[in-house]
């Protein structure tokens, strides 16, 4: 069976083609370009590479999750597609078993004695992770969205851990930091190696396919998100304090950039964020909860006009009025210092966005065709105060 694998589903990009398990071709990709701009070119490299046509091949593989939200939803928009205009099937890849399947063991301690976790960094003490026998890769803890300490804790506490038939821990993935720290803390008395450089590769991702081939409509992919519920991740924070929406500060910038990175295809770099809470023409506001940063805006202020830039809530808390509390709070703040007029542009296909601004007062004056790409239009929405 010859298939061509895929994944998005962290930050570097990867496709290849794979016959039987045999390697043909790949590439692996760290741009730091968007997903959205460098997947299908990196595919169409990968195909000609090959000298294969997509009715060459007999399936599409690709890592479902759990990883980056907007990465995810990326890689299986654009490989459904192909899919369904081939007329081929997929195959769905766990992010964590192509992450375990993509390194090998080098270390003194035998595959047998040893217990391998592939972690994906999830943010704020959490990963996305599951912990596998590293020689069988059977499965001891399930894949999910865990609270590092709460992992720590369940993998000290595993049959194989208390009796001693495994001796090592090889944790591997983006939240192989957190997890050592978890360790620490927890005071897991066992060796443990931590690999954060590891990545998924098209060798995993092959292998992952080739180990599970269930051949599925491209209809029937979905994405495993895995995703954390705001109770849960807050649960041990002490004191529970209650969210509050205030001014950004630069201690604010590194949970801006994740909050952005999950949530929109072309986030804003580092030193916009922070151009934006510094410079005296410009704000911003966060609605975050003991650190954690759920919902922000930015706005640059010129004479007696605001411009609205981002508007980002948090996909778990969507639809309970964050941005709509956040929105008003900028409202005030910007008729306190004299501004009249506010302004923003929304895609036109996005109506969640739409109803907040109208909520808060917004009306559309303009479109603008091609605003956001090709065939995506822009409304431009404004708003007295």
């Amino acid at each position: 069976m010859k298939i061509l694998v895929c994944d998005t589903s962290n930050q570097n990009a990867s496709a290849g083609i794979y016959e039987d398990g045999k390697e043909i071709v790949y590439e692996l990709s760290f741009e730091t370009r968007t997903h959205s701009e460098t997947f299908m070119p990196l595919v169409h490299r990968v195909m000609k590479r090959a000298g294969l046509s997509h009715g060459d091949l007999d399936a599409y593989a690709v890592t479902v999750g759990p990883g980056s939200f907007t990465g995810i939803r990326i890689g299986l928009a654009a490989v459904k597609g192909m899919a369904l205009a081939a007329g081929k099937p997929c195959i769905a890849v766990s992010s964590t078993e192509a992450l375990a399947r993509s390194c090998e063991n080098a270390t003194a301690t035998s595959r047998e004695e040893t217990i391998i976790v592939p972690a994906i960094d999830a943010r704020n003490n959490r990963v996305f992770a599951r912990v596998l026998e590293d020689d069988t890769l059977k499965t001891l803890i399930a894949e999910n969205a865990y609270d590092a300490d709460d992992l720590a804790l369940k993998i000290k506490n595993t049959p194989e851990i208390v009796y001693g038939t495994r001796r090592q821990i090889l944790v591997v993935g983006s939240g192989a930091e957190v997890l050592k720290k978890a360790f620490e803390k927890n005071k897991v008395h066992i060796n443990v190696y931590c690999a954060k450089g590891i990545a998924i590769t098209p060798k995993g991702v092959a292998a992952a396919a080739f180990a599970n081939p269930e051949l599925i409509s491209a209809r029937d992919v979905k994405a495993t998100y895995c995703a954390v519920s705001q109770a849960e991740r807050l649960r041990k924070t002490e004191p529970a304090e209650e969210y509050v929406t205030r001014l950004a500060t630069l201690e604010d910038v590194s949970r801006i950039m994740s909050l952005e990175e999950d949530a929109i295809p072309h986030p804003w770099q580092r030193s916009e964020i922070e151009k934006l809470i510094t410079e005296e023409n410009k704000c911003a506001f966060v609605t975050e909860k003991n650190g954690h940063v759920a919902c922000y805006i930015g706005c640059e202020i010129v004479l007696d006009e605001g411009n609205i830039g981002n508007l980002v809530t948090e996909e778990e808390v969507r639809g309970k009025g964050f941005a709509t509390a956040i929105m008003k709070r900028l409202l005030e703040y910007l008729k306190e210092h004299g501004v009249k007029h506010v302004y923003l542009e929304v895609e036109s296909t996005n109506s969640p966005a739409i109803a907040v601004y109208k909520k808060c007062g917004f009306k559309s004056y303009n479109i603008r065709k091609g605003y956001f790409g090709v065939g995506r239009d822009a409304i431009l929405m404004d708003c007295e105060i």
